[in-house]
């Protein structure tokens, strides 16, 4: 008779075992207890290493601590037994090796990438629009399929004829191509003397269960714990093992109490639940032609009304009006024994929820002895965890790991080639340059300070020209001495400057690999790898897979892996390549040296399976993250995958399910999930709707009261005392520290925000360009005033009789700067073509009046104040010396132009410029009346340009008589040392935040609403 035992899930299924092992109670007829040298001949069979090592710690404690020689013990396999992997001493064949998956996922990848360009030639289209990583996502899914086919022992021939009658065209076109790849890969296998990974691997299964089945009672006690036999070929290796005279089966967490026509129905071929937790329990039952009733328990259930709750929550759906009897089977002080230990946290958003797993792990660290785990499918909320622990002081083993895309030395690759495939646009390349581990040879203070340069000198403001060589001629180019002596590029001397062109120049001959592979043509696979890997060893230094950094390893191993299979890959452009990138390197994962308290941990479900804790935290309940949504076969359809007999997507609900029965049976329980995920409400997962309605509302509330507890604590953890709100600052500096000298433009500022004059002048401060920042208003007005300054310039008196195109001539030279940014240089030279137009029009209609014009003319104004002589200097932009002796002044703008209420108030420019005038104080016009006073606004729409002239009501001799007295008021108010410069003490536009405003900490004081005058 088969011998198959089970541990409920209440039960804490290693020590059990360890302790039924000892004692007899596993494998019939053998008790080593006593004799230390009896467990040498056994093998213990478990699912995975984590297990196996756990075991082996468990038997030491079950055997009193004593002494003893350890059984054998194998893992099955990886953690879901998709990757099984024998021991160093289980038997080796003689049959080739399997191939590389890197190099397999490469090849598929490439027929992938070929199979679509196919496609889109037969339907006279362009390239398919998706990126790489679309394809090396289908080829992924290709080989998943191949291995589902092997493992079903599923040939080529049964692939035809599968497309029933009514069917997207898609997937007969998806057959075509599955039996070509299928082809395809076995030719290439046969030509390498390899085998695919999942023949190997129940290659091995079947060669062990072959030499078990030879050896009979001479194996030795051979015991197989934990394994549900998801595989053909584990469920026969588990089945010969029941059948040895030695052996036996211990099933993880069997489902003893629900009825038999429940569980019956579950493996039945046309009425099967793959979604339900008993599912593949019992499929391997009927496999091992054992009867539940036949199953031995190894240990009574710990909390069996806990797992009765679980049962009757997590039945088939088909059953489920069995819960209006609910009370007759689980009556309500029973349902109230089963939520005793069971607490809900039920958090507004993943940050609530990981700051209060994190609390309860922390608090499992006060009581002595205790251990705690959180297990979660969700990657992100384990590391906002893991994040959350630091607060605290407390490191804690993520055993899952890290993607090595996410580790520095991953994000290191990705920037190598995202910043190559950019032309080292500023922006990435700072990231790259800023990397710890990018050193270039030069020690990092020295690398700090020359990066520093290089950000000023020539990566804030507009990007240089593409590629190495514009970067080195940006900074061949760069003239600190031309700059204004606030500008803060100024600050970058010489020397510095020398450091920043050594940095330049080890960047340029680290990447040279790389931008000799950039542009729109594919490039060889093999030919993209090798550079990247030399990119990367030339910032960082040789890689190596015995380095002590777990990334720096992993990445070593991953691109060794890659450049092996690199020959049967796609050509991809540089561009593709580095969209890939994260792809490539995804699947390898990075576990870090094991820190933290043992009694701690963060795991998967899967890595959950067969351990024991006194707190279990099941995270991240939500639909979508566990269970997942089932993920749909895009080479095959539902039907068609059951016509072959593979598993259904369902099937891993299923398997969702079985790990949340078996950690809900645990001492305590806390069940959290968070209201919204990304921003968006989320839905509670199944497996916690099916509880609450099973337990009911009022068993439900009090645990929802337990758990409110935490997040209680982890609301009032960032509570601090009430502050009061921050007062509008106005600093009041030395009398000796303020300007003696503003533009006109500068008194507007003065006017509206006199704390941004307070920050420039005082504090001396000018704002940095954004990295890469593309031409704004600020270029476009610029380049204006060039042109049209210079055509007045030149042509002082007459207009000449090609105006327009003068003007236009000027335009092309002034607007060159900009052609390096296409949209924006194509958007304003059209409407520089309008604007010209314009203003040759406007010109012609004012020239006959006129004397000459004088553009771009500076001039200053002295003050006489209470603290001494101020100076007000003015570069106006075109004042316009008529023939009966008055002055007109014009002032372009590209922008909106101030209203003539706005130019008597708080826009002086035009009105303190013509003061300026009467007074004679620009130099090339003689002191004279003022006429006009006027906008010109140069917008480029429709109509070209707009004047907008500010006088008419009122004269130009009444308005810049009042702007200087109000200037010389206001002034003369800053000479007393205790007046401050207020922030924003008249701003234009409400919700306006300036270059200055976050110093003045403006968010923070304009919370509450207007302020109290």
């Amino acid at each position: 008779m088969p011998r198959v035992l089970t541990l409920p899930p209440s039960a804490a299924f290693l020590p059990a075992l360890a302790q039924g092992l000892m004692d007899g109670a596993v494998v019939e007829g053998f008790a080593p207890r006593g004799d230390p040298l009896a467990l040498a001949g056994a093998t213990v069979f478990l699912p995975t290493r984590r297990a196996c090592r756990a075991f082996a710690d468990a038997l030491l404690e079950a055997s009193g601590r004593e002494g003893l020689l350890l059984p054998r013990i194998v893992p099955l396999g990886d953690v879901d037994e998709d990757a099984l992997a024998f021991s160093e001493d289980a038997p080796l064949l003689a049959a080739p090796h399997a191939m590389n998956p890197t190099a397999r996922r490469i090849a598929l990848a490439a027929l992938v990438a070929r199979w679509r360009a196919a496609l889109a030639a037969g339907a006279g289209q362009a390239a398919v629009a998706a990126g790489p990583s679309a394809t090396f996502a289908l080829a992924d899914a290709l080989a998943h399929l191949f291995d589902d086919l092997t493992t079903a022992g599923i040939g080529p021939e049964r692939l035809k004829g599968l497309v029933p009658r009514e069917h997207d065209p898609y997937f007969e076109l998806s057959l075509d191509f599955l039996r070509i790849a299928r082809a395809g890969l076995t030719a290439h296998l046969a030509e390498t003397g390899q085998v695919e990974p999942a023949q190997r691997r129940d290659a091995l299964v079947e060669a062990e269960t072959a030499r078990l089945r030879a050896l009979g009672a001479q194996a030795g006690p051979v015991i197989a714990a934990g394994s549900t036999g998801s595989l053909p070929a584990t469920a026969r290796l588990l089945k010969t093992i029941s059948r040895l005279p030695l052996g036996a089966v211990v099933l993880p967490g069997l489902d003893q109490m629900a009825e038999d026509a429940a569980f019956d129905r579950l493996a039945k071929p046309d009425d099967g639940a793959p979604d339900h937790p008993q599912y593949g329990l019992a499929r391997l039952l009927s496999f091992l032609e054992v009867a539940r009733r036949d199953v031995i328990a190894l240990a009574p259930p710990a909390r069996p009304a806990r797992e009765r709750l679980a049962s009757e929550a997590l039945r088939q759906a088909e059953t489920s009006d069995a819960w209006a009897s609910l009370d007759a089977r689980l009556p309500p002080e029973a349902r109230a024994d089963a939520m005793a230990g069971v607490s809900v946290v039920e958090a507004q958003d993943p940050r609530e929820e990981a700051l209060a797993i994190a609390l309860l792990l922390r608090d499992a660290l006060e009581r002595p002895g205790a251990s705690a785990a959180l297990v979660t499918p969700d990657r992100d909320l384990a590391r906002r965890v893991a994040a959350e622990l630091e607060r605290f002081g407390v490191s804690v083993d993520d055993s899952a790991g890290t993607p090595l895309s996410e580790t520095g030395m991953g994000r290191l690759a990705r920037l190598a080639t995202a910043a190559a495939a950019t032309d080292l646009a500023p922006v990435t390349l700072f990231a790259l340059l800023s990397h710890p581990r990018a050193t270039l040879g030069l020690d990092p203070d020295a690398k700090a300070e020359a990066l520093a340069a290089l950000e000023l000198a020539v990566l804030r403001g507009p990007r240089p020209s593409p590629g190495a060589s514009g970067l080195l001629a940006a900074l061949d180019a760069f003239d600190r001495t031309a700059l204004h002596p606030r500008d803060p590029r100024r600050r970058v001397s010489a020397p510095r400057l020398a450091a920043a062109q050594d940095l330049a120049h080890r960047l340029a001959a680290a990447l040279a690999p790389l931008l000799a592979l950039a542009g729109r043509t594919p490039r060889p696979f093999p030919d993209l790898v090798a550079a990247h890997r030399a990119a990367v060893e030339a910032l960082a230094g040789p890689l190596d897979r015995d380095a002590d950094d777990p990334a720096e390893a992993a990445l070593a191993a991953a691109f060794t892996e890659i450049g092996d299979g690199a020959a049967h890959g796609p050509d991809l452009t540089l561009s593709d390549y580095a969209d890939a990138v994260v792809t490539l390197f995804g699947d390898a994962m990075v576990r870090p040296l094991a820190r933290g308290p043992e009694r701690l941990r963060i795991l998967g479900p899967l890595e959950a399976r067969l351990l024991a804790f006194d707190r279990m935290i099941l995270g991240g309940l939500v639909e979508g993250t566990w269970p997942a949504l089932p993920e749909t076969d895009p080479w095959l359809s539902r039907p068609m995958r059951a016509e072959l007999g593979l598993d259904l997507p369902e099937r891993r609900i299923g398997l969702s399910a079985h790990d949340f029965a078996q950690g809900f049976a645990a001492t305590e329980v806390v069940l959290t999930y968070a209201a919204k995920v990304g921003g968006a409400q989320s839905v509670p997962s199944r497996f916690v709707q099916r509880l609450r309605t099973v337990a009911g509302p009022a068993l439900w509330q009090e645990a929802a009261v337990r758990g409110g507890y935490w997040r209680a604590a982890a609301a009032g953890l960032d509570v601090a005392p009430a502050v009061p709100r921050l007062a509008r600052p106005a600093p009041v500096p030395p009398l000796a520290l303020r300007p003696r000298r503003l533009t006109v433009t500068e008194i507007e500022t003065l006017l509206r925000d006199p704390y941004s004059i307070y920050a420039r002048h005082v504090l001396g401060l000018a704002p940095l360009d954004p990295l890469d920042a593309a031409p704004g208003g600020a270029e476009r007005g610029s380049a204006l005033h060039a042109a049209v300054g210079q055509f007045a310039r030149d042509f002082p008196h007459e207009l000449p009789p090609d105006a327009l195109e003068r003007l236009m001539d000027y335009g092309r030279e002034a607007f060159r700067p900009l052609e390096a940014f296409a949209a924006e240089h194509a958007l304003w030279w059209a409407r520089f073509e309008r604007a010209a137009a314009f203003l040759v029009a406007l010109e012609r209609e004012r020239r006959p009046a006129l004397d000459r014009v004088v553009a771009e003319t500076s001039g200053t104004l002295t003050l006489d104040l209470p603290a001494g002589p101020f100076e007000l200097a003015a570069r106006a932009d075109r004042i316009e010396l008529r023939t009966d002796g008055r002055a007109d002044i014009l002032d372009f703008k590209t922008g909106t132009a101030p209203t003539a209420r706005q130019a008597a108030s708080l826009s002086p420019q035009l009105p303190l410029e013509a003061a300026m005038v009467r007074k004679g104080a620009f130099k090339e016009v003689p002191a004279a009346e003022v006429g006009e006073l006027s906008y010109v606004e140069l917008k480029g729409g429709a109509t070209g340009g707009e004047v907008k002239p500010i006088t008419g009501k009122r004269s130009a001799t009444e308005l810049s008589d009042d702007a200087l007295a109000g200037l010389t008021s206001l002034l003369a108010a800053f000479d007393d040392p205790a007046q401050g410069y207020r922030s924003l003490a008249a701003p234009q536009w409400r919700g306006r935040f300036g270059d200055f405003d976050h110093l003045a900490r403006v968010r923070e004081w304009a919370l509450g609403g207007e302020e109290d005058e």
